[in-house]
């Protein structure tokens, strides 16, 4: 063995020997530990790490769910977890009770993700403290203006500008769905879509990096306490947050040289430039990360609603025709806008079944209890992890009657648990478990609400969506429906599949739809920059 990886090995080796012994020395005081909660047994020091896989983990939590009850404790590595998988108790612990279950634990992969005096960066993660409440409230009142003001186009333009490109490279749909919903946050931020690339890669990136399906120090944690110049995990993430820092940074300065030069068109980083004095944030740099959080927070939470509603039409062809014949009528012949919504119930049916049915987010993302409290008779010791198991909720039967299959008509028909009126409103995708709890829920719900209709909207307008045939065997390439990442917001495997314009006119349609919306918004862009450079030249 190399001395180098052996040295490395011996440090892990006594990193984790010491790690257990506090470990061990923990557990003898009660106070550490919470009491009363049924689990599965637990391995000495170690927990329930040995059996617990990192690929579909939630389908693990659930067969634990089916043998504990609805709420129970187990244990990784020293942190303890409460896992809850009934909705009205989700309720109870963390909205009623939010003063004391709204933070967030540490992730061990990433810097100082949670610290009250140092991380600023990764609002979604944060902890419970000042750069918290107040990125909260600046993210909020973002993204309602951007709402009201319907996005100002942006979505409609870059759905617009998908289904051209689905025409021309269809096989390449995967980068093509990322890239719109990153071009339609890079636009909202920054104004400029060609950012798109990287930005996708960066979120990404981050995910990966604080998911337990990532970097193995956060699941055996003690490794990343090794010395930094033989610590691989540690040095990658360093180069990883500093790159994505500084380009954050560079996306805010840049925004700022060209508003000094007139030439800056309307943006989230323009509007805080002009008026960063009657905010609270503290400057540039936790500017640039909360802006630039908005912007990747609203890549994958689009993206994968859109990939499972692909994979949901694909393999109900019925349903796809039910909203295809909606959109049609409705619509008049052209592809739906916002202004469309309250008028499509059986596509925003489709779209809140698809989430139910394939959650993005199967897990649940875990909060972090505050002080030691006690729940019903239950002591939960802080720095509890308490992780709302969604994929449970959502295939709770008494709720959801026959939850493993797609249908769409629970949200459509009297008689069902889940049905509200009026149809012109309901269903909606705002305020489903997926978006998380109490102070700690997703601030982008209307967002991701809003580019879904209009993106699979178009989609179904366009095209019909089939599987692609193996043009050697002639055979139809099955698209699966139960492989995924396994990271905190999931994704399904890279599949194969076909789009088929509607007709001919159809087919026309978007391209001409397309050239007109690009030639339209080169001319403002272009009036835009003719304005500013006439004013500079009368100084």
């Amino acid at each position: 063995m190399h001395p180098l990886t052996l040295y490395a090995a011996s440090l892990a080796i006594l990193s984790f020997a010491l790690y257990s012994i506090f470990q061990a020395v923990a557990r003898r005081n009660a106070k550490y530990n919470p009491r009363g909660l049924p689990g599965p047994w637990l391995v000495p020091w170690v927990g329930r790490i040995h059996d617990l896989p990192i690929e579909y983990m939630w389908l693990k939590f659930k067969e634990w769910a089916d043998t504990y009850g609805p709420i129970y404790r187990t244990k990784m590595l020293g942190s303890n977890f409460v896992i809850v998988s009934d909705e009205a108790l989700a309720e109870e612990i963390l909205v009623k009770r939010a003063k004391v279950y709204s933070d967030r634990p540490q992730i061990r992969s990433l810097y100082d993700s949670k610290s009250t005096f140092g991380s600023m960066e990764y609002l979604p993660l944060m902890g419970k403290n000042m750069y918290w409440a107040r990125q909260r409230k600046f993210t909020h009142s973002y993204l309602t203006e951007s709402t009201n003001a319907r996005y100002y186009g942006l979505m409609e333009f870059e759905v617009k500008r998908w289904l051209n490109i689905l025409l021309i490279e269809p096989d390449n749909f995967s980068f093509s769905l990322e890239d719109m919903a990153s071009k339609v946050m890079c636009q909202l931020t920054w104004d400029d879509h060609t950012l798109s690339a990287y930005c996708t890669k960066s979120a990404w990136g981050l995910l990966t990096q604080m998911s337990p399906a990532g970097p193995i120090t956060n699941v055996l944690t003690p490794l990343w306490h090794l010395p930094y110049y033989i610590n691989p995990w540690k040095i990658a993430e360093t180069k990883r947050h500093d790159e994505q820092q500084a380009w954050w940074m560079d996306r805010l300065l840049t925004t700022r040289r060209r508003m000094e030069k007139g030439k800056q068109r309307p943006c989230f980083t323009r509007t805080f430039l002009e008026t960063a004095d009657k905010t609270s944030i503290s400057g540039d740099y936790e500017a640039s990360s909360v802006i630039g959080m908005m912007a990747l927070v609203g890549i994958f939470t689009v993206a994968g609603p859109l990939y499972y509603f692909l994979v949901s039409m694909i393999h109900h062809p019925k349903w796809q025709a039910r909203c295809q014949k909606e959109i049609d009528e409705m619509c008049g012949g052209q592809m739906p806008t916002l202004a469309d919504m309250p008028n499509l119930p059986v596509l925003r049916a489709c779209i809140k079944e698809t989430m139910r049915w394939k959650p993005n987010v199967p897990t649940g993302v875990a909060h972090e209890c505050e002080a030691d409290d006690w729940y019903r008779g239950y002591f939960i010791p802080k720095g509890t992890r308490i992780l709302p198991l969604d994929f449970a909720f959502l295939r709770n039967p008494t709720k959801y009657p026959d939850p493993e299959n797609f249908r769409p008509e629970r949200w459509l028909e009297p008689g069902w648990p889940t049905y509200q009126e009026p149809l012109t409103k309901f269903p909606t995708i705002k305020g489903m478990t997926s978006f998380g709890w109490g102070q700690r829920q997703c601030l982008g719900q209307s967002l991701t609400q809003d580019e879904c209709v209009v993106a699979c909207g178009g989609l179904l307008w366009a095209f019909s969506l089939k599987r692609k045939v193996d043009p050697e065997s002639g055979e139809e390439i099955e698209v699966p429906l139960n492989k995924s990442n396994s990271l905190l917001i999931v994704k399904p495997d890279p599949f194969q599949m076909a789009f088929e314009p509607r007709s001919e006119g159809r087919k026309v349609q978007v391209t001409a739809q397309w050239k007109e919306a690009e030639a339209k918004d080169n001319e403002e862009r272009a009036a835009f920059l003719r304005a500013a450079e006439a004013k500079e030249a009368l100084y």
